[in-house]
């Protein structure tokens, strides 16, 4: 099937909502980033057409370009009726060619760990994963507040987080996730999340606020992203809970962390997700270029 491509503007914002509203059962996260996605520099939001005219859009995608020579392949979308032939791996395939000219040193994406077609993708392109976060979640109707000692616990900056990670064990590379997201330690800027630290782990909260990804938190949710010691992080999580949680506005918390903390959250009343039959992760995967 031969594909014809060319950039997105916003006169083909009505087309893009067309196929977003088919995409997970109608809650897709594209409606809400489109039109800033559109203005961004350092970008190619492209689609695909069956039609050399280019009339009728069948596909989507985006390559964000990072400074640190990362090329962010995110919201590839195909139209509900064109699914299943083939033309996800042309969009992917054109995202990379896309990365390969304007110099990038990696392509990189990343999915849930039961997007099973995300997956066969990364496979079928040559992409290895680099990273997982395990992501659990807590109902705040269900909380037990804890007594612990949380006098080492202090709330830093966004510019103090970033050297905090660099002392952390964030796995290979200097990526950071920031829920269902990773981005370069560098480019980190997020004015409105919470950071606590006690040295030995550090702690993110972010709320609907957050614009530091394309995904965020519902109104009645908070992500919390942990990095660090078990056992201090432990501590960061509890003290969150009984400080940092308006139960009145709050019904979930997410939590993203590495797989060894498991065991430990899960103590805290940490579970596997409701909306999941199995334990799910948050996967990057990478692709170096020549």
């Amino acid at each position: 099937m031969k594909l014809f491509f060319r950039d997105l503007t916003e006169k083909d914002i009505p087309a893009i909502l067309d196929i977003s509203k088919d995409i997970w059962e109608g809650d897709d996260y594209i409606p809400d980033v489109i039109e800033r996605w559109l203005d961004e520099d350092d970008k190619l939001v492209y689609g695909a057409f069956l039609e050399e005219e280019m009339k009728e859009l069948i596909g989507l995608g985006r390559v964000k370009m990072f400074s640190n020579g990362v090329a962010w392949l995110e919201g590839g979308r195909v139209k509900i009726t064109h699914q299943k032939k083939g033309i996800g791996r042309d969009l992917m395939k054109y995202a990379i060619d896309y990365a390969i000219r304007a110099d990038a040193k990696v392509a990189q994406y990343d999915t849930s760990s039961r997007n099973f077609g995300s997956k066969a993708l990364a496979k079928f392109h040559g992409f290895k994963e680099k990273k997982r976060m395990e992501v659990l979640e807590y109902k705040t109707s269900e909380l037990k507040l804890t007594k612990s000692d949380f006098s080492q616990i202090r709330k830093i900056t966004n510019e103090e987080a970033k050297i905090v990670y660099k002392k952390m064990d964030i796995g290979p590379g200097d990526e950071l996730n920031i829920g269902w997201s990773y981005i370069p330690l560098l480019n980190l800027e997020d004015k409105n999340s919470l950071w606590l630290t006690n040295s030995e782990a550090i702690l993110q909260k972010i709320n609907i606020k957050s614009h530091a990804q394309p995904e965020k938190p519902r109104e009645n949710e908070v992500w919390i992203i942990i990095y660090g010691d078990p056992l201090a992080a432990c501590k960061l999580i509890s003290y969150t809970l009984n400080f940092e949680i308006d139960e009145d506005k709050i019904d979930l918390i997410e939590l993203y962390c590495k797989t060894e903390v498991v065991k430990y959250v899960k103590e805290l009343g940490f579970r596997d997700p409701s909306w999941e039959d199995e334990p799910v992760a948050v996967v990057l995967y990478e692709k170096k270029l020549n």
